[in-house]
């Protein structure tokens, strides 16, 4: 049977502050890690040491579904090693991410929150919306408004669509925020359209945002790893490891497949793109890794890493493995797109 692989989840990680020293003459703050799965591996470091300072990491605890897990870290220094207007960093590992940096703030700063600069963002279509042939959008946002009422986007070029107004979004500082979203745009943008969104409202002066295609791309080489001899000896699941490099911009897919099926999401794990270290040109990484049955695997069954990115000449590329075979083989794939309508009239 085929193992089950329960979703991965990165933590969210938020630093808490006290409004002062204690009266021993120590600061105390902490951070909450939370929203996480598996519950390990989880490792929750500081970067703070020596005399006088004490680290307490808490037992995880699960949601009471019995399925995400929170925990926290407290950290008690003497106040000369942690200053008012200077910030610790909890540094926190897990199993979805290599690390997360948050600073901590020594003593809290906590002001109220304003709603006096509106700002005027544009967002990109998805990458899979583009490859996969659905409806692409472009989205409108403005944001840290006092009062929704008012707004209102014009996009150049529309060509015709009609852009959707989103209903307001209400933020925890008690701020507004309200969208536009224009439709159907794939074949413009892969066209290099430049598109500009202006912005209409009561708060600020008409404000644009202007977005278009990159210029630069590189399309990715993609590495298809065999499982470690380590883990065949164990005869229980092994990993197959797919490594995408050296393209740009840094969206992109992964998606695995199990012979000609293609597998569900939650049965492979994919880390963020990162920027690869470089001289000059800027370029990104990705690493997935598939978990499957090692007796799977020893009798021959073929795996296949599909990755997708803009720079592609068919959009994807996939490399294929087996334990028979041995070295992978490699096959640029045109993916059958959705009867949809992906283009601006």
């Amino acid at each position: 049977a085929e193992p089950g692989w329960a979703s991965p989840t990165r933590p969210k990680v938020f630093p808490l502050s006290l409004e002062g020293t204690q009266s021993d003459g120590n600061v105390v703050v902490a951070c909450l890690v939370q929203g996480f799965f598996p519950q390990e591996p989880l490792n929750v470091t500081w970067n703070k040491s020596g005399a006088g300072v004490t680290v307490i990491n808490f037992p995880p605890s699960q949601d009471a579904s019995g399925g995400l897990y929170t925990t926290s870290s407290q950290l008690t220094l003497p106040a000369s090693q942690c200053p008012a207007r200077e910030s610790v960093t909890c540094h926190v590992e897990h199993y979805t991410n290599p690390s997360q940096d948050v600073a901590v703030p020594c003593v809290s700063q906590t002001k109220p929150c304003l709603c006096d600069k509106p700002r005027l963002s544009l967002r990109r279509p998805a990458l899979e919306d583009l490859l996969l042939g659905s409806e692409a959008n472009l989205t409108c946002t403005l944001t840290g408004l006092r009062n929704p009422s008012g707004a209102t986007f014009t996009w150049t070029p529309s060509n015709g669509k009609n852009a959707v107004q989103q209903s307001p979004e209400h933020d925890p500082c008690g701020c507004y925020s309200v969208s536009s979203v224009l439709p159907g745009c794939a074949e413009p943008w892969n066209n290099r359209v430049t598109f500009t969104c202006t912005a209409n409202h009561p708060e600020l002066r008409p404000t644009n945002a202007t977005i278009s295609k990159s210029g630069n791309t590189f399309r990715p080489e993609v590495h298809l790893l065999p499982p470690p001899s380590e883990e065949l000896a164990l005869n229980e699941l092994v990993t197959l490891t797919c490594l995408a490099r050296g393209f740009s911009p840094e969206d992109v897919l992964v998606r695995w497949l199990k012979g000609t099926e293609q597998l569900p999401r939650d049965k492979y794990l994919t880390w963020e793109s990162r920027k690869e270290p470089s001289q000059g040109t800027t370029t990104f990484a990705v690493t997935s890794i598939l978990r499957v049955a090692a007796e799977d695997w020893k009798k021959g069954d073929t795996f296949s890493c599909m990755v997708g990115h803009e720079a592609l000449p068919l959009a994807f590329t996939q490399k294929t493995i087996d334990r028979l075979a041995g070295k992978p083989t490699h096959v640029n794939v045109s993916v059958v797109m959705a009867e949809v309508d992906g283009t601006c009239y």
